[in-house]
């Protein structure tokens, strides 16, 4: 399949796409473009059409799979089952289908540049059967099919039978390896273009999620005796052994974390498999071919056995058992500060071959090590979080420690699926291996303290909370849109120390003590940001958890409007007199006066081309001129900020609840954010967005002041 404007570099064919001024369902801010990508193989009529969904950034959000005449069991619009998809995927599906449906003149564009490809590669005018007309036919979208389903179809287009070796039958059910040389086995070794890349994608997932996926494919080599009803067979497991060497080549080279290592892991395998415990003469001299075909650089001991030299017994890495070495002379103890250490040694190395070592930690023999590679789970790095939730789900439950296990079941609401599904299993296979859970104490004295919302809808929170006889201190850093942007524990051993920390964060802009609730819900929030991006929010979250006892955080996203509702019958039930409609008007005067807190409003200003659009070419000499910038700006930049300034202002009312120490008046911020939350009401009659916009006009003109003498200085 290939997009149309490769097919025609000419043709600036239409694509259809989704502008999402704001977020939509899961679906992030942004523009999604539907590239048309087309069969090119000579004399294929498979009217089908990939649909490949790129946001603004040229990244692959999702692949839908359409027939252009609604026929079979494949017609879609469906998901592929086998490429990578966004998180929100099925709501650009739904999109797809619904505009499928409501604009007849997309359907009939890919119908004619259908033909118009055919036509390109077959060399002569299309002459398949008519397609529907647009409008006959009702989209609805349909489940991704499995590979084995695929795979029969695909056998079926090509006049294969595909009979002979599938096992429907009540036999043990193949999972893993043993379902892919079966698939390869149907297949045959003239299978189609089709079919060979549908069984290569299936088995390049395979090997993303199964790191022991190596030592599985040695294995089942080694297991064949080569008699001759098994010819067949070994001749898929050798086709699915190339294309596992092909693929660690060509992910080792395009930079895949771990590639490398699994190459050698791989290699290994079949040196221990294959090779060391004497598996028959031709199945060697095979293996031996397919190694030389795909032109693999073998390990030193593989080419030594290979050459006939002697077969080194310890084939092991020296690096873990120097890592322990590390560890011991420097005193550490805590699975945390062994993850930074990790990581540090990594950022001066080979990180691709971190999540390999992952691996050979999750295996090992000490539990601190297995428990420092469990933390990876949290890391940041997407590709990384989520192969160790793999790794995790397919080490033996008996390995996993009762830390490890703890910290699991107070985590597994901060993901979002799959990971989730994979923390789940982890946790059930370790409860199957009767592992004891272990206990998180609540500490009995926890101070929190907060910042507020800066002008990028950023917030600082310290905690100081007892810790193993002493107290840490805790810092978190939240980053709109952004989730968890950094979190740091520090030792404090004295009282004098526990008092130096708490003054320190006080002395940083309008810090204020706050609840450990408001905590719990800025969390909260954070974790939901943090899986729309796909990013998990770094092991010490998890050490800051288990300090302030915090089993029941969960990512849950901000929702403004029942915040205000629950901050209306508060008022309502204790401070009724705040809801007299003088109170209202003195709550909106009072807040064209807040941007004088610096701290809380001061940095509240729009910055950049946007500014420059609604203030560029009207020179501010005159009052009436200010004014009208002034309307400008609330009408065309902040409205379209809206819901952003909504949100910060109840997480600000909210914030200032939660402190007895409030600059403000809670009350007085809640009926300043439900008149923001009023479409109704317009932006300019507000003063505080109208303080908003004077700070955005004067930061502009500040900045243009400056370019502009820059540019008069002389040289």
């Amino acid at each position: 399949m290939k997009p149309f404007q490769q097919i025609f570099p000419g043709a600036q064919a239409p694509a259809m796409t989704l502008d999402v001024a704001h977020k939509s369902g899961r679906i992030p801010q942004g523009k999604y473009t539907f590239l048309e990508c087309f069969c090119t193989r000579p004399a294929c009529d498979c009217r089908r059409v990939v649909l490949l969904v790129i946001d603004a950034k040229m990244r692959h959000r999702a692949q839908i799979h359409l027939s252009l005449d609604d026929e079979g069991p494949f017609s879609g619009p469906h998901l592929d089952p086998v490429s990578y998809q966004a998180p929100y995927a099925d709501e650009l599906l739904d999109f797809c289908v619904h505009s499928l449906n409501s604009c007849p003149d997309w359907f009939e564009s890919l119908q004619r540049h259908y033909g118009e490809v055919r036509e390109l590669v077959d060399g002569r005018p299309y002459c398949g059967k008519p397609f529907p007309l647009p409008g006959q036919l009702f989209f609805r979208a349909m489940p991704s099919p499995d590979l084995e389903s695929s795979l029969r179809e695909s056998l079926r287009h090509d006049g294969r039978l595909c009979g002979s070796r599938v096992r429907p039958d009540a036999g043990r059910a193949l999972n893993g390896i043993e379902r892919l040389v079966e698939l390869s086995l149907q297949a045959g070794a003239d299978a189609s273009v089709g079919v060979n890349i549908a069984l290569r994608e299936e088995l390049h997932r395979h090997l993303l999620a199964n790191p022991a996926a190596c030592e599985d494919l040695a294995a089942l080599l080694a297991g064949l005796s080569g008699a001759p009803d098994e010819v067949q067979e070994c001749a898929a497991a050798l086709r699915l052994l190339r294309h596992t060497l092909d693929f660690y080549i060509v992910e080792a080279q395009g930079g895949l974390p771990g590639a490398r290592l699994q190459m050698q892991r791989l290699q290994r395998a079949l040196l221990s498999r294959v090779f060391y415990e004497d598996a028959p003469a031709a199945l060697q001299r095979d293996v031996i071919a397919v190694l030389a075909e795909a032109r693999v650089t073998l390990i030193p001991e593989l080419e030594r056995m290979i050459s006939g030299d002697a077969f080194p017994q310890d084939v092991g890495e020296p690096f873990l058992p120097g890592v322990m070495k590390r560890f011991t002379a420097s005193g550490l103890v805590s699975p945390f500060d062994g993850a930074d250490e990790i990581l540090g040694l990594f950022t001066l190395s080979d990180a691709e071959m971190l999540p390999g070592l992952v691996w050979e930690m999750l295996s090992a023999d000490t539990p601190l090590l297995r428990d420092i590679a469990a933390l990876f789970l949290y890391n940041g790095d997407t590709e990384l979080s989520r192969g160790v939730a793999r790794m995790l789900a397919a080490v033996e439950g008996g390995s996993i420690t009762p830390e490890t296990l703890s910290r699991l079941i107070v985590t597994r609401n901060w993901f979002d699926d799959p990971v989730r599904g994979f923390v789940d299993e982890v946790i059930g296979n370790a409860r199957k291996a009767r592992v004891a859970c272990a206990h998180m104490p609540t500490p009995s004295e926890v101070s929190v303290l907060a910042g507020p919302l800066d002008g990028a809808g950023n917030q600082l929170f310290y905690a100081v909370a007892v810790d193993s006889g002493g107290h840490a201190g805790c810092t978190v850093s939240l980053r709109e849109g952004g989730g968890v942007a950094e979190c740091t524990v520090t030792r404090l051993s004295s009282r004098t120390e526990v008092d130096a920390f708490l003054a320190a964060a006080r002395n940083r802009g309008c810090c204020i003590d706050s609840s450990l609730d408001y905590l719990d819900l800025r969390i909260a929030h954070a974790l939901a940001q943090g899986n729309e991006q796909g990013r998990a929010p770094g092991h010490w979250l998890v050490r800051l958890a288990e300090i302030l006892g915090c089993n029941r955080w969960k990512a849950a996203p901000l929702d403004a409007g029942r915040e205000l509702e629950a901050m209306l019958e508060e008022i309502a039930e204790n401070t009724p007199p705040f809801l007299e409609p003088a109170e209202q008007v003195a709550s909106l005067e009072e807040s064209g006066e807040w941007c004088r807190y610096r701290a809380l409003f001061g940095g509240w200003k729009e910055e950049g081309s946007a500014v420059t659009r609604v203030v560029g070419g009207t020179p501010p000499d005159g009052s009436r001129n200010v004014t009208a910038v002034i309307e400008r700006l609330c009408d065309q930049l902040l409205e379209q900020k809206r819901q952003t300034l909504v949100d910060r202002l109840v997480l600000q009312a909210l914030w200032l609840k939660s402190s007895p120490q409030a600059p403000i008046v809670w009350q007085r911020m809640y009926h300043v954010a439900q008149a923001m939350a009023d479409p109704s009401i317009a932006l300019k009659e507000i003063p505080l967005a109208v303080s908003v916009a004077k700070q955005t006009l004067k930061a502009y003109q500040s900045r243009t002041a400056s370019r502009d003498g820059a540019e008069g200085d002389p040289a």
